[in-house]
């Protein structure tokens, strides 16, 4: 909170609900857990907001919206924002209006979902896709299932031809990398991994040598490939693990892992632990790319 000491036209927090149309509660979740504003505080200390504050949380309502998650979307600034919203719009609008695909899955006519899918990476690219048509691709393949359009059996054939794509084209160029060895995986009881994949291809587009072990991979083992393959970083996703239980296990790998191997952390459900030396927070995949840099740096001895 920012202690009120200017001119500056600020509103309660009934405008601000008002405005971005968002609940008080929701509000004060945002801003507690998240950090995705900083309202002014009056002498008594009521919250008071700026009018860029209520641009601010527009926005990011808006884009929650497209099917971005406020985990990813609190760190970045308005540019970014917007940048963001655009191509979740772009995706969403694609995505919904690509019944080519819809009546083909429900069907489970698995040739004609695959080839649906391939048309759209080979305009895009594979990373493009991955990033913003993949990932809404199956928030709405989700949303299908919980509303009872779609089978579990398509969520999972949806869900399966996404991972075999993304993991060929992960592994097509490994050969040619000789970028930082990162090593990407879900830690025990960690299920879900797609968002962990597109993550690795972020990390090969910026420079790096990621190795995706998949999900689900026992702790020891988490601990053993990255000393094993000599990583820079070992970058774990979570989602669904309580806070308490992703922290505890960040905790214990870091102390297994030499100081040489950073951790970082990644996805919905990281954990909103207390700093923890050696161990990175990335907060969505814009973030990914500077880190995979410094370790370029670092390994080539120009990191000052």
């Amino acid at each position: 909170m920012v202690p009120m000491g200017s001119l500056e036209t600020t509103f309660p927090v009934r405008v601000a609900v008002q405005v971005t149309g968002l609940s008080a509660e929701r509000l004060r979740a945002w801003e507690s857990r998240h950090g995705a504003v900083q309202p002014m505080r009056t002498p008594g200390g009521s919250r008071r907001y700026r009018a860029a504050d209520l641009e601010r949380l527009s926005l990011l309502r808006a884009a929650v919206e497209a099917g971005r998650r406020i985990g990813d979307l609190a760190a970045m600034d308005e540019a970014q924002l917007r940048g963001c919203l655009a191509s979740a719009l772009e995706a969403r609008d694609e995505t919904r209006s690509a019944e080519a695909i819809w009546g083909p899955l429900s069907r489970l006519e698995v040739d004609v979902v695959r080839e649906q899918l391939e048309s759209r990476r080979t305009v895009l690219g594979t990373l493009e896709f991955a990033r913003s048509f993949a990932l809404p691709f199956l928030y709405e393949v989700g949303r299908r299932w919980a509303a009872g359009e779609l089978s579990v059996a398509a969520e999972h054939l949806a869900s399966n031809l996404l991972s075999s794509m993304l993991g060929v084209a992960l592994h097509a160029g490994a050969a040619k990398r000789s970028g930082p060895v990162i090593v990407f995986a879900t830690p025990p009881g960690e299920h879900h991994s797609l968002g962990l994949c597109v993550a690795a291809l972020a990390a090969a587009d910026a420079g790096g040598d990621p190795i995706f072990l998949g999900a689900d991979v026992p702790e020891a083992d988490l601990v053993e490939s990255a000393v094993r393959v000599r990583a820079a970083a070992l970058a774990l996703g979570f989602v669904t693990l309580s806070d308490e239980a992703a922290e505890g296990l960040v905790r214990r790998i870091r102390e297994r892992l030499p100081a040489r191997i950073e951790i970082w952390i990644g996805g919905p459900g990281a954990p909103r632990c207390a700093p923890i030396r050696g161990v990175e927070r990335i907060a969505n995949l814009d973030q990914l790319a500077p880190h995979v840099a410094r370790k370029r740096l670092a390994r080539d001895g120009l990191l000052t």
